[in-house]
């Protein structure tokens, strides 16, 4: 399918306008300075110059010591971005240009997908991607933003992967590309090759070449390269990520059992709800898709897309990473409960929210997917949204319920945390419940209700 010359001058246009929105926010005149979170800008400025330095002098070692423990490939596009524009809007400025351009760039991969499907609504992924709030405040999030890109990028390749073997040789390629800027991606990487091979996408050997060849590119960072920097990457990494399955685990390790369901619901989704922190419209937008089609009984979401979807909420969701702690930074600060997750996580769902949303509204009549596995994780995530994006807009107080739980274990509170319990649990119900309603609408092979009881 041809791409018209009017279609490509609006999606340059729109990516331009995302740019220019992110570029304002963050670098000139600064908006989002006045009340806005954002994370570690004036540290990863620092790891990225040193990159360039270390790799201009080509001293390993000193290479090896930078941020051990982190892939090295966004902080070396950050390095290079603080180093050539440093100058003129000053380098802490100039490290956030690499970010911000991999969050507006991301909308090119959304069309190419959105355009498979329908090209009449194919520039409303690039449109959700560039206007998201949430996105454009988390444009900031250095290694999310770039790696997100090239995790797009690669399942995208994926989408083609069947019709020419150079598309899944890309795939694994971005998927690498991916893993060297977080780890975070190579759990990604692993789930979605996993559900792919399950539901019969890709064979079992491209599975493992998808799997293997990305995690072990891993080895190219170079704290990999010596003992004793790769001991201290193990190390670091285990002080924050000490806890598998959080999610599950979490409310036990600290002793507050009663807040499983809201464990649960904060890994799937409300994690990002935080002060200071704008709506996430994507996941929003992608529930109105599905509520709409559902209701017309036409739900039929696309298999590769749905999949790679929920292997991004499962790759959050089963982050090794305990939200709260009595041991925070590796005991910097012990005896006080304190938070050690926070709203950029979710950066990397946004993208492949707006995605999936864009065929969704068409009305995609192709090759589609209904397996609970596979739905369920983003059907979740987008019935949490309406939530999330009303306590964002004013109500953060997401955390407080914990806060109520947390204190009627400590003998206060005990009314108002019973209650709070009571709210999460009820939430949880009717989240699952709601999920497996849409299962049940979605309709195999791209049927509708109608013709489905006409075959009938």
């Amino acid at each position: 399918m041809q791409t018209s010359n009017k279609t490509k001058a609006i999606l340059v246009a729109i990516i331009m306008l995302g740019f220019a929105i992110r570029y304002m926010v963050w670098i000139y005149p600064m908006f989002g300075a006045q009340g806005l979170t954002i994370y570690d800008t004036g540290t990863y400025a620092g790891f990225g110059l040193s990159y360039i330095q270390s790799i201009s002098s080509m001293n390993l070692t000193a290479m090896a010591e930078i941020n051990p423990g982190v892939p090295p490939l966004a902080m070396i596009l950050t390095g290079l971005s603080a180093h050539t524009f440093g100058q003129l809007v000053g380098q802490v400025q100039a490290s956030l240009l690499a970010p911000i351009a991999a969050s507006s760039l991301t909308a090119i991969p959304a069309y190419i997908v959105a355009r498979r499907y329908s090209a009449k609504w194919s520039l409303l992924a690039p449109l959700l991607i560039e206007l998201d709030p949430f996105q454009v405040q988390f444009s900031s999030a250095y290694l999310d933003s770039i790696g997100t890109l090239f995790a797009l990028t690669s399942t995208t390749c994926l989408l083609n992967q069947a019709e020419e073997k150079r598309w899944f040789t890309l795939a694994i390629f971005f998927a690498s590309l991916a893993v060297l800027c977080k780890l975070t991606f190579a759990g990604y990487v692993v789930l979605l090759s996993l559900l792919m091979t399950l539901t019969r996408q890709i064979t079992v050997k491209r599975g493992a070449l998808y799997t293997a060849i990305p995690v072990a590119s891993i080895a190219l960072s170079p704290w990999v390269w010596t003992p004793t920097t790769l001991s201290t990457s193990i190390q670091g990494n285990l002080t924050f990520n000490n806890t598998p399955l959080a999610s599950i685990i979490g409310p036990f390790a600290i002793g507050v059992p009663q807040s499983l369901p809201w464990y649960i619901l904060t890994y799937l989704g409300l994690g990002h709800v935080s002060w200071n922190t704008l709506p996430l419209t994507s996941t929003f937008t992608l529930f109105l898709a599905l509520l709409y089609r559902a209701v017309k009984r036409e739900l039929n979401p696309p298999k590769t897309l749905t999949t790679a979807a929920s292997a991004m909420v499962l790759t959050l969701f089963l982050i090794p990473r305990n939200y709260w702690t009595y041991s925070w930074a590796g005991g910097f600060l012990q005896g006080v409960l304190a938070k050690q997750f926070y709203p950029y996580y979710f950066y990397p769902l946004a993208p492949f929210a707006a995605t999936l949303a864009a065929p969704l509204i068409a009305g995609l009549k192709g090759d589609t997917i209904k397996e609970r596995t596979v739905t369920y994780p983003i059907y979740m995530a987008a019935i949490l949204s309406p939530i999330a994006l009303i306590m964002n807009l004013g109500f953060p107080y997401w955390d407080f319920l914990f806060t109520l739980i947390y204190s009627s274990t400590q003998g206060s509170w005990i009314l108002e945390g019973t209650a709070a319990a009571a709210i999460t649990t009820a939430t949880l119900i009717a989240t699952i419940t709601a999920a497996e309603l849409l299962h049940r609408k979605s309709r195999p092979n791209g049927q509708s209700g109608r013709k489905r009881r006409e075959q009938l």
